[in-house]
């Protein structure tokens, strides 16, 4: 019944992706639709990510209450519902307020079966939470394909529609599965006794480094959306590429994660995981360093697949040593680590579409490059904490 779970989580984070990234894919044609700006495009993104940001606060709140499944459900329920009403081009105050009912369905669909499979999965969990991230990767990798075709053909809009009927027909089935022995992490007794068990003491070292990593978080998912939601924005106004052309940047992107995804685990593994990340951010660092210098159309894709193989496993690999070292606290963890993503994701992009409406297209390179060097410096500092702890054990 695990093999079921990760086919219905895998599926499900496929779908995620593609949500993730179906805004940035088709930005400039939104944007010049509705005649807005750069810092309009930013608070979309802004209130998208606002949105997945309390879809990971409430999940564990509604789980108690109406069960993971019926969770789940509604989650993809709701997201049917604003991607249906997308594809209508309403005014664009309801369009922005759609994006953020897209986040909070997203939100609660990423933070809920990724804590249900970790907790199933046990002592499989960095080979089971990495499909999923490959899925993810495989989401936001064919999402800008599909998009990319539908704008050469002038049928931008119907991406909504593919992505609302997938999150309808995928809500019914989980409404219908039947897992087994998980069946029980699905029901509300369930949740109710884990509520009554004590969790471990967070210790003052413990504590500082979950703050540590909920920064690291905070500065990644807004890194990230800031080059899933701009990069089409930067290949067109800085390297003059047509609006589909700019559209495979995102997916030059992706299919970079997706590749290095797959090894992630095997790599992170073999290294360790503080090296792992240490070596990932200061690759990723030098390559968007190379970045802000490229003016040629073909290098600038040659950098955005460098950047996409070293952020690959960034996200995963943190968020399970997060969870190895901090043991017995799997769901409270990764909620905290993802709504520190979460919130980053919408506060970060707002500022750096603005800074692009009143300073150039190229401060979204510039917020990368200061992010990664911010993060590297907290991952090298938490090599301390680590080695203490290490000690302790």
């Amino acid at each position: 019944m695990m093999k079921r779970l990760l086919i219905m989580g895998c599926l499900s984070y496929l779908l995620t992706g593609c949500t993730h990234v179906i805004f940035g894919a088709v930005l400039p044609e939104l944007l010049a639709h509705y005649d807005r700006s750069y810092s309009d495009g930013g608070m979309l993104v802004f209130l998208e990510f606002g949105g997945f940001l309390l879809g990971v606060l409430c999940m564990p709140s509604l789980i108690r209450r109406i069960s993971r499944r019926s969770t789940i459900t509604a989650a993809f329920g709701l997201l049917f519902f604003a991607m249906i009403a997308i594809v209508l081009l309403p005014p664009w105050p309801i369009t922005v307020c759609l994006s953020f009912i897209a986040g909070v369905a997203f939100g609660l669909v990423e933070s809920c079966i990724s804590t249900f499979v970790l907790m199933a999965a046990k002592d499989n969990q960095a080979i089971a939470f990495n499909k999923l991230e490959v899925f993810f990767g495989l989401g936001a990798l064919f999402m800008p394909i599909i998009s990319s075709i539908l704008i050469a053909g002038g049928l931008w809009k119907y991406g909504f529609l593919l992505l609302g009927l997938s999150a309808l027909a995928t809500g019914i089935v989980w409404s219908k599965l039947s897992l087994g022995e998980h069946d029980a992490l699905l029901a509300h007794k369930a949740d109710r006794t884990q509520r009554t068990e004590k969790l471990p003491a967070l210790t003052k070292s413990s504590l500082t480094f979950l703050l540590l990593l909920m920064i690291v978080f905070f500065l990644y998912v807004g890194m990230e959306n800031t080059i899933v939601n701009f990069l089409p924005s930067i290949f067109t106004d800085q390297l003059h590429a047509s609006s589909s052309v700019s559209s495979l940047a995102v997916t030059a992107f992706w299919l970079a994660m997706v590749i290095g995804r797959i090894f992630a685990g095997v790599v992170a593994e073999k290294m360790t995981y503080f090296r792992y990340l240490a070596v990932s951010f200061a690759g990723s660092l030098l390559t968007v360093l190379i970045w802000v210098f490229s003016t040629n159309l073909w290098s600038s894709f040659a950098v955005v697949l460098l950047l996409g193989l070293f952020m690959s496993g960034m996200f995963a690999v943190a968020l399970i040593y997060a969870n190895q070292l901090l043991p017995g606290r799997t769901e409270q963890t990764t909620s905290t680590l993802i709504a520190a993503g979460g919130l980053g994701g919408s506060i970060l992009p707002l500022g750096v579409g603005w800074g692009m409406d009143r300073f150039h297209v190229g401060v979204s390179i510039w917020f990368v490059l200061i992010g990664m060097c911010v993060v590297l410096g907290i991952i090298l500092y938490s090599r301390r904490w680590n080695v203490q702890t290490s000690k302790s054990v």
